[in-house]
């Protein structure tokens, strides 16, 4: 076991007594003097800041009793009362018993109660009583519609009296966690740190409290001394001021104040053993503000992003989500719709709600136009003489034809029959003309809401019939007089109309003499 600074002091003086008694030299006695000063000195400090690691810092016992539920269930009172519980451990301020010690407690007692029993003021200071502590935290944790409240209570156990009370509303479970962080924060603040004076040298101190203790730089301690002015009777009285000029790990060096103020005699110097109490407020990180967006859409079922993270999909009553406060980048997802994003700016404690409404993407359907079209035909030959031949100089007669628009492309298929009666003194010497033909194009269309131009080409097969009489008047049948073979390619430019009418014009191409061009206008049946 290390010895004090005194017994070390008093040992050297003894010793330096003697060597004087020796008559030793001037020179010699006083580096010796020296030099034991200096080692006694090194010596008590490190012997006294070793007893300082192992014994840190006055410290409360602080019992913890289980939070009241009130409109909650006894399990989330429970978790809750448990976290707060291991965040005051956390700052090492504190001995707190643990629930289980707790709960031995009570059965050695055989007072028929267990923690969670022990709920009225009067049983919680009889337990902490019990558990030998100096201070109790009591408290609710209670539910009022949709906002959650953590209520607690620092009792004196000595006086009963409540030393301080606060509390921390939520709207959720999920937040319970972060409102007994911020009770504990409050509570550390309200308790000042306690320590002990280790070692006292020319103006400079050392305390058994540093960072692990939440000491920092620049912070400020009265020093106290207890004394008995009535005997029995022990009180504090304050004998200086001083600031911490280096904090380490596990110990702090301080600066006495050469100002003292507050009727402080200056005979009063801090000594070895005096308590350092720090100031009530402690440096105390602050927790995070948050705020809720209560997100809404139609359709539900909608994906949301907050700030490019996936934070759920919307129900029937909505999305509930916690953010901190500020600006913040929501955007909200649904197949088959248009995405809708907005800037959101956020209060602390704020609920904003965020309605959507997205807009639906009809799907990109490929245009599909089957027609079955009957027309009316007039056929024209681009030959002036055999126009000149024919009575009208034209032919007329009907077509089908069958095809479909799909997307950009078109396709047709038909059959047709046009006839005229021969000029008279001028017709071959024959007295009617009749042509059949059937065909096939493939072409390029361009759908237009309600038109649809449209370009082809094809070939067709054709035969030019002539009659010597007429053949209605059934004197001969038709190509009795002769028959012409027509076939080639052809060409073909045509707008479908709502998809109830279509008009084309048709050109046969590189037949001699017998070349025609061909307008038709029709209905298409599949349209009806």
């Amino acid at each position: 076991m290390c010895i004090s600074h005194g017994q070390i002091v008093r040992g050297v003086a003894i010793r330096l007594r003697h060597c004087s008694s020796e008559a030793a030299p001037i020179g010699h006695f006083a580096g010796i003097r020296g030099m034991v000063r200096r080692f006694a000195i090194v010596f008590a400090t490190a012997c006294v800041l070793s007893n300082s690691i192992a014994h840190a810092g006055e410290q409360l016992r602080l019992a913890v009793n289980e939070l009241d539920a009130v409109g909650v269930d006894a399990q989330t009172a429970r978790v809750v009362s448990d976290h707060l519980r291991s965040k005051l451990i956390e700052t090492r301020r504190f001995i707190i018993p643990e629930r289980d010690k707790m709960e031995e407690i009570l059965a050695e007692q055989a007072v028929g109660l267990t923690v969670g029993e022990c709920y009225s003021q009067e049983c919680a200071i009889e337990l902490g009583r019990l558990l030998q502590a100096n201070k109790m935290v009591v408290g609710t944790v209670s539910r009022l519609n949709d906002t959650y409240n953590i209520s607690i209570r620092f009792l004196d156990l000595e006086s009963g009296a409540a030393e301080f009370s606060a509390e921390e509303m939520v709207q959720n479970t999920d937040d319970l966690y972060h409102a007994a962080e911020r009770l504990a924060a409050r509570i550390i603040a309200f308790v000042p740190p306690r320590g002990v004076v280790t070692v006292v040298n020319d103006g400079q101190i050392i305390i058994d409290l540093g960072r692990a203790d939440g000491v920092v730089e620049g912070m400020r301690f009265r020093i106290m001394r207890v004394v008995e002015r009535v005997p029995g009777y022990p009180e504090e009285e304050l004998v200086a001021m001083a600031e911490v000029s280096k904090a380490q790990e596990m110990w702090s060096r301080l600066a006495i104040s050469r100002e003292q103020s507050g009727g402080l005699r200056r005979s009063a110097a801090a000594a070895v053993g005096d308590i350092a109490v720090g100031p009530q407020t402690v440096s105390v990180e602050e927790l995070p503000q948050y705020a809720f967006l209560m997100v809404y859409s139609h359709p539900i079922g909608a994906e949301v992003y907050v700030d490019n993270l996936f934070r759920g999909r919307t129900k029937d009553r909505g999305l509930e989500i916690q953010l901190t406060a500020g600006r913040h980048q929501v955007r909200l997802d649904a197949p088959a719709h248009e995405a809708e994003e907005r800037t959101v700016e956020l209060q602390p404690s704020q609920r904003v709600p965020f309605n959507a409404t997205l807009q639906p993407v009809l799907p990109q359907r490929v245009f599909n136009m089957p027609f079955t079209s009957l027309s009316y035909i007039r056929q024209q030959p681009t030959d002036d003489r055999f126009r000149s031949q024919i009575e009208t100089e034209s032919m007329q007669g009907v077509q089908i034809a069958f095809g479909r628009v799909y997307s950009v492309w078109t396709t047709e298929i038909g059959m047709s029959w046009t006839m005229a009666n021969m000029a008279p003194d001028r017709g071959y010497g024959v007295d009617e003309v009749h042509r059949l033909g059937g065909y096939a194009q493939l072409g390029l269309a361009l759908p237009l809401g309600m038109l649809v131009p449209y370009a082809a080409v094809g070939y067709e097969i054709g035969q030019l019939m002539f009659n010597e009489q007429n053949v209605f008047d059934g004197a001969e049948t038709i190509g009795a007089a002769g028959k012409i073979r027509q076939d080639g390619w052809q060409w073909a430019v045509g707008i479908h109309l709502r998809r109830w009418l279509n008009l084309s014009y048709r050109a046969t191409v590189n037949r001699t003499n017998t070349d025609f061009k061909v307008f038709s206008v029709g209905v298409n049946l599949s349209g009806f």
